[in-house]
């Protein structure tokens, strides 16, 4: 996919990234005017929605169709796929969905971005900058029809209008975060605080929790919704807490049936106290916690949040393609990929990746330890003292185990 023309950066949609979250996020919408001008059809068409939609084995839970406002039942536009009489799975019907939609109903894709390379892009931006899931759902309205009834979503939502113009009404957002998708009757949210019209190319930001409707004009609206939910503080360190606990020193079983009177006559060596035991592990987990360096703690989680499922764009096959013609001028370095470098028996060290245990020579350990700071290294020159063939077999088949990687590449 070339990404030349998408958003590059979470600036391209929110402009100054200081201004937006100083001033809106959390706070009150956004509104940004022609931020993706000329490129937002290019993270998602019409046409590809089509395509997927011809898709024979879609999972209904990809797609949602809503009709005056409120949703169609599954039953309406699927079918139980079936292979010599045995029910395989339920899929979505082309024809019943077209059907529906000239008759005034709002189709909805959930997680676009299992689908398309675009959308795993913009999921991507967001995977950065917040460390955290998100999703990228497109709604593709008929001509002068509503999409849902005003309702609220648990989640901060970021609009991009793709094709047609959409009107929105947005009412102000709550005080504090409701934990539910709701819907409200218009009567008991009063006024809105923004009534606006979505033209291609515009970005709107809507706080967690705000109050919104919006229906197509006098053309097919076509819009992505990404939906973000930033991590809590509890859910950080529940994180935190799940990762110290995998130490060796809470592999333990407990017995925790109803502790057995006591027996005057019973040796010194009865079982231990699992309350005792309990205590003393608790006090481990404190001090480990204590122990904990904040900074290199804040930095894995960033990394575990965005590397969730559903962004980043892996190139494996094309990495594997490319490391049997390894060049000997080819620059490597090392990937991201976890290695455990044992010690050396006197010639060999051992080696743990990726499940896999191999023993190389320490001159290879050597030369893996010294490109653990970024830097790269010609092939022909990654194996020192041996010649050049021999350099570049030992790196072709580091680099197929993920080892190692060119370093023009790509980084999910």
């Amino acid at each position: 996919m070339d990404t030349s023309t998408t958003p590059q950066g979470f600036e391209d949609l929110v402009g100054d990234r200081q201004v937006f979250f100083q001033e809106y996020f959390n706070r009150k919408p956004l509104l940004r005017r022609g931020a993706l001008d000329g490129r937002a059809r290019d993270l998602v068409s019409v046409r590809q929605l089509d395509d997927i939609v011809a898709m024979e084995t879609v999972s209904p839970a990809y797609l949602r169709i809503a009709k005056d406002g409120r949703g169609v039942p599954g039953k309406a536009y699927t079918r139980t796929v079936s292979d010599r009489g045995a029910a395989l799975t339920e899929t979505v019907v082309a024809e019943q969905v077209y059907e529906l939609f000239r008759s005034g109903g709002t189709v909805t894709w959930n997680a676009l971005n299992h689908f398309l390379p675009a959308a795993r892009h913009l999921a991507g931006l967001f995977a950065d900058t917040f460390a955290c899931p998100s999703e990228v759902v497109a709604f593709l309205t008929p001509a002068g029809k509503d999409g849902y009834a005003p309702h609220h979503d648990p989640v901060d939502v970021y609009v991009i209008q793709i094709e047609g113009t959409k009107d929105w009404r947005i009412w102000e957002p709550p005080p504090g975060r409701s934990a539910e998708r709701a819907s409200h009757r218009p009567e008991d949210l009063g006024r809105p605080a923004i009534e606006t019209t979505l033209r291609a190319g515009d970005v709107l930001y809507l706080p967690y929790g705000t109050p919104h409707a919006a229906a197509a004009k006098d053309q097919v609206s076509l819009h992505l919704s990404v939906t973000v939910e930033p991590r809590r503080w509890r859910d950080l360190l529940a994180d935190t807490v799940q990762h110290l606990l995998k130490a060796p020193d809470f592999d333990g079983f407990p017995h925790l049936a109803a502790p057995a009177r006591p027996d005057p006559a019973a040796p010194d060596t009865a079982r231990p106290d699992t309350a005792a035991v309990l205590g003393a592990l608790s006090a481990r987990l404190a001090g480990l916690l204590t122990a904990a360096d904040p900074a290199a703690e804040t930095a894995r989680l960033y990394e575990t949040g965005r590397a969730r499922a559903g962004a980043g764009r892996p190139r494996e096959f094309e990495r594997l393609a490319s490391a049997d013609s390894l060049a000997p001028a080819a620059l490597l370095r090392r990937s991201a990929v976890p290695v455990e470098i044992g010690p050396s028996d006197g010639a060999r060290s051992a080696l743990l990746v990726n499940g896999h245990r191999l023993a190389v020579p320490d001159a290879v350990a050597d030369a893996l330890r010294g490109l653990q700071d970024g830097r790269a290294v010609a092939a022909a020159r990654f194996f020192p003292g041996v010649d050049e063939a021999r350099s570049v077999h030992v790196a072709q088949g580091l680099t197929r185990l993920g080892v190692l990687e060119t370093a023009d590449s790509m980084r999910s």
